[in-house]
């Protein structure tokens, strides 16, 4: 009895290294990552245009299945739509390898969470997941694993916050 009260109490504590998931309506965190060529994208990136933050891993089988999804919709929507992948927890030349097999669209933004930081600030620990943030840089739609209707679930919500929200 007192094991399963132990866990009880462990399972309802909030984990100092994890911060609130952050939900539909709320600000974007923080990204302030670098590129795979060490340029520091900031916050700002998330205003003033349509985003899509996938948390990503190279290992993860969803994952890529996801990105091979993303950079379809992103060849569809074009310069509109602003892709930015967060790869969490692995080391550049692995990275490298992976991207060697797997391009990411010309003008989308790979950017290395190395250390799980964003991850953390995010409240990640699914992946993938897609955040579509508007141009505000508020979350309007969030997406945890990826699975059959994926592709169309993103692209409905991309096009109806491109209609929706006009650019400034």
């Amino acid at each position: 009895m007192r094991a399963l009260l132990v866990l009880m109490a462990m399972a309802s504590s909030t984990s100092p290294s994890m911060a609130p998931r952050p939900g539909i309506g709320d600000p974007a965190p923080g990204l302030d990552l670098p590129t795979l060529d060490g340029k520091i994208i900031s916050h700002d990136v998330l205003r003033g245009q349509i985003t899509v933050v996938d948390f990503f891993a190279t290992w993860c089988g969803p994952c890529q299945d996801s990105l091979r999804d993303l950079t379809a919709i992103k060849a569809a929507l074009g310069p509109r739509l602003n892709l930015l992948i967060v790869d969490v927890g692995e080391t550049p030349a692995k990275i490298r390898v992976f991207l060697a097999k797997n391009p990411l669209p010309p003008d989308a933004q790979l950017l290395l969470d190395a250390d799980r930081t964003a991850a953390q600030r995010w409240g990640q620990d699914r992946f993938p997941t897609s955040f579509l943030i508007d141009r505000d840089g508020t979350i309007r739609h969030i997406n945890r694993g990826h699975g059959p209707g994926y592709a169309a679930r993103i692209t409905r919500w991309l096009r109806a916050l491109l209609v929706t929200t006009r650019a400034p």
